[in-house]
């Protein structure tokens, strides 16, 4: 009787456990490791003029500069579809440096951008864009990050 009365205890306890188990199995996307990206281009020469960081449309102005480098960073949350970085030229004939953000498909991305540069004076200049969520849908221009002249 003795023996019948610990197999009762071990079999609650394996249940116990495999129950334990079963939300690590079925975790929700919402719990998904975020997955980042990250492309740096420049620095470029610049004839002592102000750019504006930009993500598509949110901008920062910077003072004048005399050269700028762009970070740009793209996350999504546990995504396997790729996102692509690649260089691209400033808008409308702007000196500069950008990056396009494009996907497969579509898919909600968190964009962020580092601009670092150089004042006439020497002095350093880091500023940070974002972070701002975008969609991406394949087949489109995508996201522009960019710090260029206007």
């Amino acid at each position: 009787m003795a023996i019948s009365g610990l197999r009762n205890r071990v079999v609650l306890g394996v249940t116990g456990i495999a129950f334990g188990v079963i939300p690590l199995i079925s975790a929700s996307p919402a719990f998904a490791t975020p997955i980042s990206t990250s492309l740096t281009v420049g620095p470029a020469v610049l004839p002592q003029v102000p750019v504006s960081a930009c993500i598509d449309t949110t901008c920062v102005a910077t003072p004048t500069l005399t050269s700028v480098q762009l970070t740009a960073t793209a996350t999504v949350d546990g995504s396997i579809t790729p996102v692509v970085l690649t260089p691209e030229v400033c808008p409308n004939g702007g000196l500069g440096v950008a990056v396009r953000v494009t996907t497969t498909q579509t898919l909600s991305v968190t964009l962020s951008a580092d601009v670092s540069g150089t004042t006439p004076s020497g002095s350093p200049v880091d500023i940070s864009v974002g972070p701002k969520t975008e969609t991406i849908t394949a087949g489109t221009p995508g996201a522009l990050i960019s710090a260029c002249t206007d």
